[in-house]
């Protein structure tokens, strides 16, 4: 069998088909990456808005609320100041029916470190401890995240600690 040598140098000189193929390869991966950079970024935007958002929301509880009305507050009514401060504190970049609240109440610091909170404690108790826990949940839209996380979501939380005022 013999090699055509003058075939060969012929095809490998004849580059008019490469962009194509090239662009063809390439293409997608570039955007998979830009989708990658843009879905990070969100995620980065989330996070910190969620952040941002529960430490508003303990600011809004314990400063802003009246002791008498904090005393007596429940985990419902923290929920309906929750859902005003979102739309006021973050616009439309959060959605609100994505954000879950858990509030939990503790006696003091031990009971905080041994996870044990007191179920009967109102959320804003004077003396008391209270740990707000936000989860919100980020809808990714790079196609190949279904390969990566189960749901194509990703949840950030957000946690934070006071101690009530007197």
């Amino acid at each position: 069998m013999r090699i055509d040598h003058q075939l060969i140098r012929r095809a490998m000189a004849d580059s008019r088909a490469s962009l194509p193929v090239e662009l063809a390869v390439i293409l997608p991966l570039v955007f998979a990456l830009i989708f990658a950079i843009v879905d990070a970024s969100r995620l980065l935007l989330a996070r910190s808005l969620a952040d941002a958002l529960a430490v508003a929301l303990s600011e809004d509880i314990k400063l802003e609320t009246p002791p008498a009305v904090r005393a007596g507050l429940t985990v419902a009514a923290i929920e309906g100041e929750l859902a005003a401060l979102v739309p006021a504190f973050a616009g439309t970049l959060i959605d609100a029916s994505r954000v879950r609240l858990t509030v939990q109440s503790y006696d003091d610091l031990a009971a905080l470190a041994g996870g044990s909170p007191n179920a009967g404690a109102a959320p804003g108790a004077a003396g008391g401890i209270t740990a707000y826990r936000l989860d919100y949940t980020v809808p990714l839209i790079t196609p190949f995240v279904n390969y990566l996380y189960n749901s194509g979501d990703v949840t950030g939380t957000a946690t934070v600690v006071v101690k009530n005022g007197p």
